[in-house]
């Protein structure tokens, strides 16, 4: 009976441990690491370089506002318009993570929705982590931030996943910590605009797409749109009026000038948050990155070429009037330029028996005009075209004179 009575104490016990175990290892199946425990010290590992016209990283401009509007300057605030790739610290983890992922709020709502995967996790030693946020990821080739991530305060989440081994009796487990860093707000990000080529002597509208017009808080991030001359950086034209339709559309009207014919023009969007990027060239001591945009395109403008002018041997027509000599007989006078002595007129589908030329040009040894009498009535209203000796014809010009006028 004692001996009975001993097993079935001893086979209780056992199934207590065993239960208890199962239920730990569910516990620690994932681990959050306490709430007492500090976030990691977030800093840049090299120099940030961003675009001219973009608050320098880790200033008090580059700090996204609270709800007062005050800033605080961090050592991250403004990495959201960092060129190409950026390599971080992490200072004092509670825990080596093996995996880091920052998340960004797009709409506004307060739950973040997208998230990217930082590269190249690396322990240095007992307090120190570094990784990379990569282009690779965002597969955007000028920044590691997807376009839709406009910044601010962002999330962090480190991860460690912990196997199971002859020193972890209870099974794997993944070990989790959340914390938040201010990457800034994002500069307006343009991707085009259309058209990309026009006559610029008339008002040009442009629709420019992009992204971060408007932030997620309902904020306008676009103060001014302006174009930027290639060959002359000085050359400045702002927009004659804009609209911003959407965060990621803008409706602006250009007066380019005519003498802006055959210029080409890099067009941007300034805000609070920075100008947008488009680089001729890259900053100095800029790490390797892509030219242009942040997907690596020059956003451009072209004023098409002037009309050529026309070769020195052509005549013009510029006008016409009717007038009657003394004898009552019709005169057709025609001006225009370039009108050598000996060229012939056609005025419709005849010819003037008789020609005068008038307004003698000494220095191009040329006329400005002529008269045209006899055998023209019947060929009016009609075109005129004026060829010089050497057979070089003007462009047609219509005369709508008639000789009942």
């Amino acid at each position: 009976m004692g001996k009975t009575l001993y097993l079935i104490i001893a086979f209780l016990v056992v199934m207590v441990i065993l239960s208890l175990r199962v239920k730990t290892s569910e516990a620690l199946s994932t681990r959050v690491v306490p709430q007492g425990l500090n976030c990691p010290i977030v800093l840049p590992a090299t120099n940030v370089q961003v675009a001219p016209g973009q608050p320098a990283v880790g200033t008090v401009d580059a700090a996204t506002p609270d709800s007062s509007g005050v800033r605080t300057a961090t050592a991250t605030a403004g990495i959201i318009n960092a060129l190409c790739n950026v390599r971080l610290n992490f200072v004092g983890c509670g825990f080596l993570p093996d995996t880091i992922i920052l998340s960004c709020d797009t709409n506004g709502d307060g739950v973040p929705d997208i998230s990217v995967k930082l590269t190249d996790v690396t322990p240095v030693d007992a307090n120190l982590v570094q990784a990379t946020l990569s282009t690779t990821v965002s597969g955007v080739p000028g920044t590691p931030f997807p376009l839709a991530c406009c910044g601010g305060i962002v999330t962090l989440t480190l991860q460690r996943s912990v196997g199971a081994g002859d020193d972890n009796i209870f099974g794997p487990f993944t070990q989790t910590q959340t914390c938040t860093i201010d990457v800034g707000r994002r500069a307006p990000v343009v991707d085009s605009v259309s058209p990309s080529q026009g006559q610029c002597g008339a008002l040009q509208n442009l629709v420019i797409p992009g992204s971060c017009f408007i932030l997620p808080d309902g904020t306008t991030n676009v103060t001014s749109v302006f174009a930027v001359d290639k060959n002359d950086t000085t050359n400045i034209i702002q927009a004659a009026r804009f609209v911003v339709l959407t965060p990621n559309l803008i409706d602006a009207a250009f007066d380019f000038g005519s003498d802006s014919a055959g210029k080409l023009f890099y067009i941007y969007a300034k805000g609070p948050s920075g100008t947008s990027r488009n680089l001729i060239s890259l900053p100095s001591g800029a790490q390797a990155c892509v030219p242009g945009n942040e997907l690596g395109v020059p956003v451009t403008f072209s004023c098409a070429a002037p009309s050529p002018a026309p070769p020195s041997n052509v005549a013009v027509v510029t006008g016409c009037f009717q007038d009657r000599a003394p004898s009552g007989k019709f005169l057709l006078t025609i001006t225009g330029g370039n009108i050598q002595q000996g060229a012939t007129v056609r005025v419709g589908s005849g010819q003037p028996r008789k020609l005068k030329f008038i307004q003698y040009d000494s220095v191009t040894n040329t006329y400005g005009a002529l008269v045209a009498s006899g055998g023209i009535c019947g060929s009016l209203p009609g075109l005129i075209v004026i060829t010089n000796p050497n057979g070089s014809g003007s462009l047609p010009f219509q005369c709508n004179r008639s000789c009942e006028q």
